[in-house]
């Protein structure tokens, strides 16, 4: 097997793309993918040979076109995980929803999108931006309103502070969206009931229960820091020093044989992300909706 060709089918997609003329590079490249596999080519070396064809169709308007085929039509679980891989890279920490065209694409394979992208654990900026841009491009299909009110009442039981997050933006590219509105309403509404609820002394934590917990959190973000540091290319080029306590540091760095000293600010970097309500609470049941949810599209 030939790997050079994702190379090669790379430079074309670059190229191309820009004008217009991807589509039948997404054929293409959707053939080789499917050879490749066929072949016993091992899923890793597929999966780094692909990347760059794969982060230049999610970083571009190619993925609207590859996402209804791949993951809509031919229902591919392999290249779809892929593609959605990128996307989840991309898209992970967006501020916003976002808006897709969607007023020429197959209403069929559209619909089956949105269910499957929940399977795929895309981003929910994604998932909703895409339902929320189906039912304005088909705002009369009722088997569009039916997956919209399918999705989003998964998304906003599954990940209600980060749709409440999504909706409430002030410019949002769908604060003109009926559809948006009732969910944002809705989850306002649930807010507040949840709040009103009494606070139970018994089921706050102990002392006991609280430091086991942070010993428990420091281990596993330990765990993940030695992961990120292993792998890390900057870990190559540079040397990584630890400070305990610190709000800046002196760099020292010569330039035409002069030393300078130069003062860099320290500051807090971090990332959060909501995982799935029913996956904490009860995972059997959370595997069972995403097989309900695949099979569904399918219907």
């Amino acid at each position: 097997m030939d790997m050079m060709r994702f190379n090669d089918l790379y430079l074309r997609l670059y190229n191309e793309s820009r004008q217009g003329n991807g589509e039948a590079l997404l054929n293409e490249f959707y053939a080789l993918w499917c050879e490749t596999e066929k072949g016993g080519v091992d899923r890793e070396r597929l999966l780094a040979e692909a990347d760059d064809c794969l982060q230049q169709i999610a970083n571009s308007d190619l993925f609207t076109l590859a996402a209804c085929v791949w993951l809509g039509k031919q229902a591919h679980r392999s290249i779809s995980n892929a593609l959605m891989h990128h996307v989840s890279v991309r898209h992970l920490q967006c501020h916003q929803l976002l808006k897709f065209d969607l007023t020429d694409a197959p209403e069929s394979s559209a619909i089956a999108v949105a269910p499957r992208m929940c399977v795929l654990t895309a981003p929910v900026s994604v998932i909703l931006g895409w339902v929320l841009s189906l039912d304005e491009a088909r705002p009369f299909s009722p088997q569009v309103r039916c997956m919209t009110t399918q999705v989003i009442d998964f998304l906003v039981a599954e990940y209600p502070h980060t749709c409440k997050r999504l909706l409430e933006v002030e410019h949002s590219p769908f604060a003109h969206s009926e559809v948006a509105q009732a969910a944002l309403g809705r989850l306002v509404t649930e807010t507040a009931e949840l709040d009103a609820l009494p606070d139970l002394v018994e089921l706050r934590m102990s002392p006991d229960m609280r430091r086991s917990l942070g010993y428990l959190r420091r281990d596993e973000n330990r765990s993940v820091m030695e992961q990120v540091h292993e792998h890390s290319l900057f870990g190559l080029i540079t040397t990584a020093q630890h400070f305990k306590y610190s709000n800046s540091v002196a760099m020292e760095y010569v330039t035409h044989s002069e030393p300078n000293d130069a003062i860099i600010p320290m500051f807090t970097e971090e990332m959060s992300i909501e995982l799935p309500q029913t996956w904490i609470t009860d995972p059997i049941r959370y595997a069972q909706i995403m097989m309900n949810l695949w099979r569904a599209s399918d219907e």
